[in-house]
């Protein structure tokens, strides 16, 4: 199915992902009555059902908080598919929209692949003895909502880091970069935040036996800072050797801190 038909779920599934991030118990009836439109109707847009009207289009984006390109897009989705489907009693807006064809824009799927932690423990779950590439049973492995998990299978396979052969998924061994560093920095900084939080509620939930928090305060030369920083990225590489080997039970994260604590001088 071409993607730039159904661009206006993909914004919808979007905006309900951001809204569960900030409320776990955030449901789909939730966002219909946000959106002002019955929970069946967002159901059947949702599974490509049913095809949002002008009218209903017009009220989803007024709930909504779009950029005025991303309105476009998503009309424009709307006016490819009901175009497609040659009906002739057409909205006289969808008939007269002049929709271009443009190859879908990967570089938001990149950022909440690089930016938010679970697509990362996706990946290695696929490594996991017993893995189920059910978006339910993925949720409750590593504690997020079906909806992230689906959107995050979604975004790894079109981003060619998840692969699908004989009906298993697998993840792909290479490494993936963007030229955009500006992209890559800020979801870095998104994701580090994550990290931070997960070893906290870690400290606090898990027995000692399965986890190691060690925290040293020093006070150090700066010209071995770089040195140190070698040393740590050596470290991290032989952690991944030895714990990677032989039979995987289990998906984990190592962070390792080193930053300073005091202000820089003048």
């Amino acid at each position: 199915m071409n993607t730039d038909k159904v661009l206006y779920k993909s914004i919808l599934e979007e905006e309900f992902a951001k809204r569960t991030e900030k409320n776990p118990r955030y449901s789909l009836r939730a966002m219909a009555k946000a959106l002002g439109i019955e929970p069946s109707a967002l159901s059947e847009i949702l599974s490509e059902k049913r095809i949002p009207s002008y009218k209903m289009a017009q009220k989803i984006l007024a709930a909504i908080n779009l950029s005025p390109e991303e309105e476009d897009q998503f009309m424009a989705s709307l006016a490819t598919t009901h175009q497609s489907r040659g009906l002739e009693r057409l909205n006289p807006v969808f008939k007269r929209m002049k929709v271009k064809r443009t190859p879908k824009d990967l570089s938001i799927d990149f950022f909440r692949v690089v930016g938010d932690w679970y697509h990362y423990a996706i990946l290695m779950l696929t490594y996991i003895d017993g893995f189920n590439a059910d978006p339910k049973w993925i949720a409750s492995q590593i504690s997020i909502s079906e909806m992230e998990a689906k959107l995050a299978l979604k975004r790894l396979l079109e981003l060619g880091l998840l692969k699908k052969e004989k009906g298993k998924l697998h993840c792909w061994n290479g490494h993936f970069t963007t030229a955009d560093k500006q992209i890559t920095t800020s979801a870095l900084r998104r994701r580090q935040k994550q990290i931070l939080e997960k070893s906290i509620h870690s400290l606090e939930n898990d027995p000692i036996e399965i986890r190691s928090h060690t925290a040293m305060t020093m006070a150090v030369n700066m010209s071995k800072v770089a040195e140190a920083k070698n040393l740590i990225e050596e470290f991290t590489n032989k952690m991944s050797q030895l714990v990677e080997s032989g039979k995987r039970q289990r998906v984990y994260e190592f962070h390792v801190g080193f930053f300073p604590l005091q202000k820089a001088k003048g």
